[in-house]
């Protein structure tokens, strides 16, 4: 099973190693978001990435772009895996499963500002009560300017219009307190994909792949076949 993993905003790859590890002996390629210069890196380093068929596991952030990989390249997506996923990071008219605009782009002013503090913040509302994981090592806390271009993606990204397009099996994995991208937001991709299956994990925020990584990999292999492994 060669598998391509897309981390989310502002994380190095090597955030998915206890994943990768956990699914070894799995030929596993991680997308690292570096030297990130407009909101077209994103899918451009996707797409570099997807030489071959593979299972696609995007992570917040990621599992836009692997939304958009699986409409842009069916025949190099052979199934996703969205983790703590959305389709539309931001509300409008009519969709209410993600942030308010404004709260985004008062985000980036105070990136510029206070990064720090803003990154802390951020970091902070990953985990649901009694989680307590330190990713601190994983996070970009140097590259305040593309972290903005990140959220840029997270402005203007929206998969919404193609989910139904998408026919490949497709895994939700989402914690029920996920205070970064709403169940709700993982129930909308599973009502408009064909075939889609939702697993929702109690007690759990932003990250279970960390915090419940042995369910994550049980279901992932299940969803290739490999459950009885």
């Amino acid at each position: 099973m060669n598998t391509v993993c897309f981390p989310g905003w502002g994380m190095k790859g090597a955030i998915f190693s206890p994943l990768v590890e956990a699914l070894a002996p799995t030929t596993c390629t991680v997308v690292e978001w570096e030297a990130i210069e407009t909101v077209d890196c994103f899918r451009k380093r996707a797409e570099q990435a997807l030489s071959a068929p593979s299972l696609v596991i995007g992570w917040s952030l990621g599992a836009l772009v692997a939304l958009e990989m699986a409409h842009a390249l069916p025949n190099r997506v052979t199934g996703l895996v969205l983790i703590g996923g959305t389709s539309r990071f931001v509300t409008d008219d009519g969709y209410m499963s993600g942030w308010h605009p404004r709260i985004v782009e008062r985000m980036k002013k105070q990136l510029q500002r206070h990064p720090e503090e803003t990154i802390a913040s951020f970091l902070a509302s990953l985990w649901a009560e009694g989680e307590n994981v330190d990713i601190s090592a994983f996070v970009h806390r140097d590259r305040p300017a593309e972290l903005v271009i990140g959220l840029d993606y997270l402005l203007t990204a929206d998969a919404r219009p193609w989910l139904s397009q998408l026919h490949m099996p497709v895994l939700l994995l989402h914690g029920e307190n996920d205070a970064i991208c709403p169940p709700e937001a993982a129930r909308y991709i599973a009502n408009h994909i064909p075939h889609a299956e939702l697993v929702l994990f109690n007690n759990t925020g932003h990250v279970p792949f960390l915090t419940k990584t042995n369910e994550c990999v049980h279901s992932i292999r299940t969803l290739v076949g490999e459950g009885n492994d």
